[in-house]
């Protein structure tokens, strides 16, 4: 299998079943949050994760849609450009809110990894 789709499936897998929790279950997201987090929950903020999770779900049938396809080094680039600005948002809200628990860097590291692997399939990219 070409390490491409396998990259590619790969971040797919894993933002589905994330945007699947948003969508349809948004208490499991408590589990990342604190105590702050989950007094902060509202009527308005699962419709926010509702909405959220249907965008993850989006991206995860492009880049499945994507593993399908023989792709460009810029199409590398961003996808990890994509991973890195969850990344990023992950951190910012870790470092700047009080909803967040330190589990939350699973899915921030699991994010900034797939940034890290896309920018390397990229340079090895013709």
């Amino acid at each position: 299998m070409n390490t491409n789709k396998v990259y590619f499936i790969s971040m797919a897998a894993f933002w589905f079943v994330f945007g699947l929790i948003t969508t349809f279950y948004p208490a499991l997201m408590n589990l990342f949050q604190t105590e702050s987090g989950i007094n902060a929950v509202t009527a308005y903020s699962n419709h926010v994760w509702l909405h959220d999770g249907l965008d993850i779900i989006s991206i995860s049938v492009l880049l499945f849609a994507l593993s399908r396809e023989t792709v460009s080094r810029n199409v590398l680039i961003a996808a990890a450009v994509v991973a890195l600005l969850v990344t990023i948002g992950i951190t910012s809200s870790l470092l700047t809110t009080p909803y967040w628990n330190m589990l939350f860097l699973v899915p921030g590291l699991s994010c900034f990894a797939f940034a890290v692997w896309g920018f390397r399939l990229a340079a090895q990219a013709k």
